[in-house]
């Protein structure tokens, strides 16, 4: 009569599914975000004015303990009188390869800031636009504007990149009739905090931007977590059931 090694080959494969799924489950826990930490960071940063539209205002930035600080008067002068931070992701040579910064990978923007006087404040996302954006042409680049509250106390802001949307005069600018909802997402290329419209003009503010980051499920790592799991479910089912003679 033949004896069949059954019972303990599956409870070997049913030991290894489990050890298998909760290894797995572990990574997918560690590594199911993706973040892009801008502060603190070291991406290179810069100020943003109007005196590049020929505009009056000014503006100053220091940084302390990983917090930016800027400083700014607001002058009438510009159509829209504003001033910013900025944190560029590319060098020169980079946009030239298009080597991008992929926005589309994250769902959310974390911002921790605050401010002397202003109540609102802009956030931007600029991206390579393949048709508009020039080389050295800082204002052709597409930007993406949000616009949130903000207080003189620290407070921390999470906002969807869904809601980010291109402004009707960056069209005016670029001389161009049809508007359109193209985001190019997947080419970016700076992230900026600037003075929202409404601010005070000839009185002395300040922005501070302590933390800031990107972030979102991190979906391709994700799936194919899961397209492991499906084939060690399949590996471990066939070896728990399939019969081996003994002897």
């Amino acid at each position: 009569m033949q004896k069949y090694k059954v019972f303990i080959s599956r409870k070997f494969w049913i030991f290894a599914w489990i050890l298998g799924l909760l290894i797995l489950g572990v990574i997918a826990f560690c590594f199911k975000e993706n973040r892009l930490v801008v502060i603190p960071g070291n991406y290179q940063t810069f100020v943003r004015s109007d005196s590049l539209e020929e505009g009056f205002s000014r503006a100053s930035l220091s940084l302390m303990d990983s917090t930016y600080r800027l400083e700014f008067l607001l002058r009438s002068g510009a159509p829209t009188p504003y001033a910013g931070v900025g944190f560029s992701f590319l060098s020169p040579t980079q946009i030239l390869k298009e080597e991008f910064i992929d926005f589309s990978k994250y769902d959310s923007l974390r911002v921790i800031l605050a401010t002397d006087r202003m109540p609102k404040v802009t956030l931007r996302l600029s991206v390579h636009d393949p048709k508009w954006t020039k080389p050295n042409e800082v204002f052709s680049a597409r930007p993406l504007d949000l616009v949130i509250g903000a207080d003189r106390k620290y407070a921390e802001y999470r906002v969807s990149l869904s809601d980010f949307a291109v402004p009707e005069r960056w069209f005016d600018q670029m001389g161009i009739e049809v508007l359109d909802e193209w985001r190019y997402l997947d080419r970016g290329m700076r992230l900026e905090v600037l003075s929202a419209t409404g601010a005070l003009l000839g009185i002395p503010d300040a922005l501070e931007v302590k933390e800031l980051e990107l972030f979102g499920v991190n979906r391709d790592f994700l799936l194919t977590i899961g397209w492991i799991s499906i084939v060690l479910t399949i590996i471990c089912a066939f070896g728990a059931f399939k019969k081996k003679k003994r002897g």
